[in-house]
């Protein structure tokens, strides 16, 4: 018969180093306690449970990310214990730790070098890095062109309306009205 798997996993912010240690000796003490409800709730629940099953609820100690990083980086602890405890510090579950420990393994067994990948990750972001600029260095030169045209069509407009607005100008057609229908008639006789 399949029963329930329980995982519970607690997972508190970063706090300080002091405090952290005192707070890992309490969850510790609080999850053997814990431990002991769900294995008996277990076996009350299921009859044909066998006598060596157990429910275990899982803790990680409480560690700040930049403590891991040190830790690490200075070679007190090794990538089996660092990259857990980071993970589990960004929320990672158990089997999300599982996993990744396996594939570090792998990586580390297939021979690939973590800096040399890291290296040739760098390069390629690089060169990313050099087109996206490229690009926006292209696209900010050709809106400068559209810019200058306008302000130059701008300069041409004002110049003309400027110049409109200083002298009045005949329109065609509106001297001939203002003369009183365009023919004139003159006689003079002399008697």
């Amino acid at each position: 018969m399949n029963h329930p798997t329980l995982t519970l996993q607690v997972a508190t912010p970063e706090i300080a180093p002091s405090f952290s240690q005192l707070l890992n000796g309490t969850i510790q003490s609080i999850a053997l306690a814990v431990n002991k409800v769900l294995t008996a709730t277990y076996h009350a629940v299921y009859d044909d449970a066998q006598e060596g099953d157990e429910l275990t609820l899982l803790t990680a100690p409480l560690a700040s990310t930049a403590e891991v990083q040190s830790l690490y980086e200075s070679g007190i602890i090794d990538i089996e214990s660092a990259l857990p405890a980071a993970l589990h510090s960004l929320g990672a579950t158990a089997l999300e730790v599982a996993g990744a420990v396996k594939r570090r393994k792998q990586a580390d067994a297939s021979g690939s070098d973590a800096k040399l990948l890291e290296a040739q990750n760098q390069a390629k972001l690089g060169d990313a890095d050099v087109l996206l600029k490229a690009a926006q260095t292209g696209k900010t030169t050709a809106e400068t062109k559209v810019v200058e045209q306008n302000v130059a069509k701008t300069k041409a407009e004002t110049k003309k309306l400027n110049h409109d607005a200083a002298a009045p100008h005949a329109t065609p057609g509106a001297t001939a009205a203002a003369g009183g229908g365009g023919a004139s008639s003159s006689s003079s006789s002399k008697k």
